[in-house]
């Protein structure tokens, strides 16, 4: 029953997480552009972003608990055991080190976004071009975490 739970929270959480960036870069973004006004386009941009920020980070935090839950529940991998240089030595592993690089590149990579560049990019060009630049870098490397999940229920590379 955990493990049911903890995988129901999962995908929620990251169709809410991959589906919110895909909303942005896919709906709003191209909205904005035919804005005239950047102040506009920034105050909206803002907006949007900040109210998806909490959710988001919400749904990170779901995948991080749940993430081992399923592990150590379904996989009977415990968190010790996943630097276990035996555990790389199969396909499973080591697409579960490659999802796993991959998620700790994002979470660090949307810490700096949000926290960092994306409260700049109201007030500087440059920090708006970062913030945009980030917050695709994202998209793509959470599309590749997804990539890898499928692998690993498939069985590994």
């Amino acid at each position: 029953m955990l493990f049911k739970l903890a995988l129901f929270f999962h995908i929620i959480s990251a169709i809410f997480w991959v589906g919110g960036m895909l909303f942005l870069v896919l709906v709003i973004a191209p909205y904005l552009k035919t804005l005239s006004d950047p102040r506009d386009k920034s105050r909206i941009y803002q907006t949007v972003g900040k109210q998806y920020r909490f959710w988001g980070w919400v749904a990170i935090i779901t995948l991080l608990v749940t993430g081992p839950v399923m592990l150590s529940t379904f996989y009977g991998i415990p968190p010790q055991k996943i630097f276990d240089p035996s555990l790389h030595s199969s396909g499973f592993g080591r697409a579960l080190a490659i999802k796993l690089a991959l998620v700790i590149l994002i979470v660090f990579l949307a810490l700096v976004h949000d926290f960092w560049i994306g409260p700049r990019a109201r007030s500087s060009p440059r920090f708006s071009t970062m913030a945009r630049l980030f917050g695709r870098a994202n998209l793509l490397i959470a599309l590749l975490i997804v990539v890898f999940a499928v692998i690993l229920r498939a069985g590994g590379l």
